[in-house]
């Protein structure tokens, strides 16, 4: 009899979990996310070049987890396989022009199934709006769905609207209203989505003027000569040595746009009178410097390489710092309003980013500064404050993890894994021990793609690296262990033979584990 009783008192539960009244048991779920962002740029991780106090207080007051990593180091099929759960040949996009199928299982909708008020506000870019995916949306509209750092526009169901301001801030504004707004009464899923530090870099007015005369530290692997690796890595076009003035905010004054105002370039034609007047001030006399130094001929060669460095990396954490401060403002309110208690909430970005390393500035590789993804996560009475998780964790990870905490069925579809087996100190003992990645986004072996860079793919495990450039015939092996820096590519030797071949094997294991079925 009481067995019966208690299968009547959860199933009169779950059929109140659509109306929001059993609310109070379930979290609500804060992902705050941003683009291209390297964990050496948040204070949190080991070897941190720069300061991020809100975002360090998320690991601080939860975990910080030491081994994240996307399924494909690229924008949007990043995107995708976090509202899926599933590897980029199961979701369908496996590179940035693919099409967005968004009739497809995604976990936002299962949320909103099971009782949960579901809202998307910034970065979307994927092709197609996210009309079958929130509740609400408003996101950032132009250039391909990148938007403007500036001024942008924001598209949502009532139509296109330009808001004045920085990205970072609107996009933070409008998550602060919607979570005022929002149905009390209602669990929430709110996903902010921030474009920085994607390129083109515009740090926010009040961070143009930092670092002015900072030095930030330049990677063990600056200058690394490629010398165990294949031609074609040396040869993509990602090195600093190459970026172009408008990659480096290198422009022209404001005194020479006066007399030619054709000579503008875009990004200030963005901006308004006193957001121009901001940059001017900041960086003419910078520009004015840069011409100088080119004209004495104090830029050839290393110090070029080296000027460029700190040009871009300091417009990349200016950036970072501006997001900061608006992640401040979100926690603040969850404080305020008494919701940090009954909240996870999660910082991440769609990949890491080479900020220098190997002399690059972009994503894309296998390697671990673009393969690794930042990842915080806070949530009380659940996560035990300055928690460290070792364990190897993906992307496709997010997905059965929100479904989990709010108590929703996880397909079997779903590629992976709900993270509350490590998440309260278990030890994880089942949990994977390799993961797959896979770049699609490359060309043939007669044309390259983008960044004249091929497609590739590969297993990683807690010690080793095992790549495949197969339409080159080419492999790399790494042991992390000995060198984590990815400077000698093992897999010439006969030492390493058995953990190179067995690499192999779990690499053909892991593709036909996640390959679409047959039909699909």
């Amino acid at each position: 009899m009481n067995t019966i009783r208690n299968y009547e008192w959860k199933l009169f539960l779950f059929l109140l979990v659509p109306f929001g009244l059993v609310a109070e048991n379930r979290p609500n779920i804060l992902f705050l996310f941003s683009d291209d962002h390297a964990i050496r740029t948040i204070g949190a991780y080991p070897g941190s070049i720069n300061q991020t106090p809100n975002l360090d207080r998320i690991a601080r007051e939860g975990a910080l987890f030491t081994h994240s990593f996307n399924v494909n180091s690229i924008c949007c099929p990043s995107r995708a396989a976090i509202l899926t759960g599933k590897h980029s040949t199961t979701n369908g996009v496996i590179g940035n022009s693919s099409p967005w199928n968004g009739k497809q299982w995604v976990y936002p909708r299962e949320l909103a199934k099971a009782g949960y008020q579901t809202g998307l506000i910034g970065k979307w870019h994927l092709k197609g709006n996210p009309t079958n995916e929130f509740q609400s949306w408003e996101i950032l509209s132009g250039k391909g769905g990148q938007g403007s750092y500036f001024n942008p526009t924001f598209l949502s169901p009532e139509g296109d609207k330009r808001v004045v301001g920085h990205s970072t801030k609107i996009i933070t504004d409008k998550a602060l209203k919607w979570l005022i707004n929002r149905k009390k009464e209602k669990p929430f899923l709110l996903c902010a989505q921030f474009k920085v530090p994607h390129i083109h870099r515009l740090p926010p007015t009040n961070q143009m003027s930092k670092y002015e005369d900072y030095e930030f530290p330049v990677p063990d692997t600056f200058f690394d000569d490629f010398s165990t690796r294949s031609s074609f890595v040396s040869e993509t076009w990602m090195a600093l040595k190459g970026m172009k003035g408008h990659v480096l905010n290198i422009a022209p004054t404001r005194e020479e746009i006066e007399k030619n105002p054709g000579i503008r370039p875009p990004f200030l034609q963005e901006m308004n009178p006193s957001q121009r007047s901001a940059w001017h001030r900041a960086y003419d006399p910078r520009n004015l410097k840069f011409r100088k130094l080119k004209k004495l001929g104090k830029l050839e060669g290393q110090a070029g390489v080296l000027y460029t460095y700190q040009r871009f990396i300091k417009d990349y954490v200016r950036c970072i710092d501006g997001l900061d401060e608006q992640v401040g403002r979100i926690l603040r309110f969850l404080d305020q309003e008494k919701l940090s208690e009954n909240t996870l909430v999660i910082y991440s970005s769609d990949q890491g980013f080479f900020t220098g390393e190997h002399g690059w500035a972009e994503k894309r590789w296998m390697y671990e500064e673009s393969f690794k993804s930042p990842l915080l996560m806070r949530w009380n009475g659940v996560i035990k404050p300055g928690t460290k998780i070792n364990k190897l964790v993906q992307n496709i990870d997010l997905a059965p993890t929100f479904l989990k905490a709010a108590g929703v069925d996880i397909p079997e579809a779903v590629h992976g894994l709900p993270m509350q087996a490590i998440l309260s100190g278990n030890t994880g003992d089942h949990w994977r021990k390799e993961i797959l990645y896979q770049y699609f986004d490359g060309g043939t072996l007669e044309k390259r793609g983008p960044y004249n860079m091929p497609r590739h793919e590969g297993v990683r495990d807690t010690r080793y690296k095992l790549i495949s450039f197969y339409e080159h015939g080419k492999w790399e092996f790494y042991d992390l262990k000995n060198d984590p820096q990815e400077l000698n590519n093992l897999i010439s030797n006969p030492s390493m033979k058995k953990e190179i071949n067995q690499l192999k094997k779990k690499l053909i294991k892991l593709k036909t584990k996640f390959s679409p079925p047959d039909g699909e």
